[in-house]
């Protein structure tokens, strides 16, 4: 008897230890922020449960400078925070260069005279591991070292994308510089650099993230020139399918989500907004209806998808993503036209579908059932404009302007203020927010905000 206790005890010992692995990988993914808009895809957590106030000197756990530039989000695994960048290479000055302002291919074309853009200078594009405890650089990559072939919008870098990862790896995109795979840590697995070279409207340059799902990484890649949706394999960056897409420059990331219980890429468009299956690459259905150079990435609610774009036109639609063919018509199930962003996607918090109006410092929220506002647009004191993307979490929203302030206001059917904040440099990138914390990408540095 006893040596059968012994042996039931090794047994269950050994079981648990199996375990463990299953059971910190659920714990860091819900502590987690591991893409662009979160660990539901909708620019919301959960789990988190955020500071509400900070200033330069409260609530900062710790603060890193941060080299070169870059706008794209924080992602957050485990003890690890992710930040890529491209970094100026030599001392020779960026010189202006006159650029179109043409409106691409699609509905509305034209052209005029554009503003000046930085000409192209050689850059490091690098990959950065951050200590989620105390801010220390744990290992640093240079991707490549190249001049890129085009110019960027003057308020960004040449790395506007964000990373995403699986806890196992980091996928970066580069854009036209390459897509990248890192192990966590920080040893190269996989690279494509024979993507082509982007052409964006009015030099306006790339910024639309990679999304991952399974075994599969969705790469956008809509321009002035031929424009695709591809497929690769997250093992080994292999094609597994592409597919053409009749479409001028999007800023859009595209997303993946169950319908009928069968994965399908959706992905905005300022021709159509389109369906795919994932995983033969058919389109499914199709819409017609944004306005131009679409840049907020859709977010969903059980079957319905919504889009919104606010340049030469607002729109905010919420479409059916079970049905099939061409549904601009029937394929609707509600439409809001006034004060619908622009760079911004928006959040989604139960029923509760908030957005801010253009790249202004004033927000909506609608019931996303039926469409109906439920208030707005609400004048966020302390912000002008907005090019990240409003979060959400522990029942708050938090909006982040371009200089650097943060509104905090109640996840609720009115505005209710909370706090405002403000790092003191500009901010761009879109917040994370993971277990009790978040992370803002400055312009000059990465912060960890902490109640201390």
């Amino acid at each position: 008897m006893r040596l059968f206790t012994y042996v039931l005890f090794a047994v269950c010992a050994g079981l648990a230890f199996l375990a463990t692995p299953a059971q910190a990988q659920d714990k860091d993914l819900a502590e987690s922020w591991n893409n662009f808009r979160g660990p539901t895809g909708n620019g919301n957590s959960e789990t988190a449960t955020p500071p509400t106030e900070w200033s330069e000197t409260k609530n900062i756990a710790w603060k890193k400078e941060i080299p070169g530039s870059g706008t794209g989000s924080p992602v957050v695994w485990g003890d690890k925070v992710f930040v890529i960048s491209a970094i100026p290479v030599g001392d020779a000055p960026e010189v202006e260069e006159p650029q179109d302002s043409g409106r691409g291919r699609g509905r509305g074309r034209g052209r005029g005279r554009g503003r000046s853009r930085p000409a192209p200078r050689p850059q490091q594009f690098v990959v950065m591991c951050f200590d989620r405890e105390s801010g220390d650089l744990n290992w640093k990559q240079t991707a490549v070292e190249t001049t890129p072939g085009s110019t960027h919008h003057q308020d960004h870098g040449y790395a506007s994308a964000s990373p995403v990862t699986d806890g196992e790896h980091i996928y970066v995109s580069f854009g036209s510089q390459g897509i990248y795979c890192y192990d966590m840590d920080g040893r190269q697995v996989w690279k494509r650099t024979d993507l082509g070279t982007m052409e964006t409207r009015a030099s306006f340059g790339e910024g639309s993230s990679l999304a991952l799902y399974g075994n599969n990484l969705v790469l956008p890649w809509d321009h002035e020139g031929p424009s695709r949706l591809e497929v690769l394999d997250k093992s080994n960056g292999e094609t597994k399918w592409k597919v053409d897409r009749d479409e001028p420059s999007n800023w859009a990331t595209p997303r993946v989500v169950m319908v009928n219980s069968r994965p399908q890429v959706i992905h905005a468009g300022q021709n159509y907004m389109r369906g795919y299956d994932l995983e033969s690459g058919d389109e499914i259905w199709r819409a017609s209806g944004l306005s131009d150079r679409p840049v907020a990435t859709p977010v969903v609610m059980n079957n319905i998808g919504f889009f919104a774009s606010s340049r030469n036109g607002a729109v905010l639609k919420a479409i059916h993503l079970d049905r099939k063919g061409d549904i601009t018509d029937d394929g609707v199930a509600w439409n809001i036209s006034r004060n619908t962003p622009d760079c911004p996607s928006m959040v989604l918090s139960e029923n509760r579908l908030y957005y801010v109006s253009g790249n202004r410092g004033m927000v909506s929220c609608a019931d996303a059932e039926s469409g109906s506002v439920l208030f707005g647009p609400e004048r966020m004191p302390g912000i002008e404009g907005i090019y990240s993307s409003p979060v959400a979490a522990d029942g708050k929203v938090f909006v982040t302007g371009r200089g650097g302030k943060t509104v905090v206001f109640s996840d609720a059917e009115e505005y209710v203020e909370i706090a405002r904040n403000d790092v003191g440099e500009p901010v761009d990138a879109t917040l994370a927010l993971a277990g009790n914390q978040i992370f803002i990408r400055g312009r000059n540095h990465l912060f960890c905000i902490q109640n201390q």
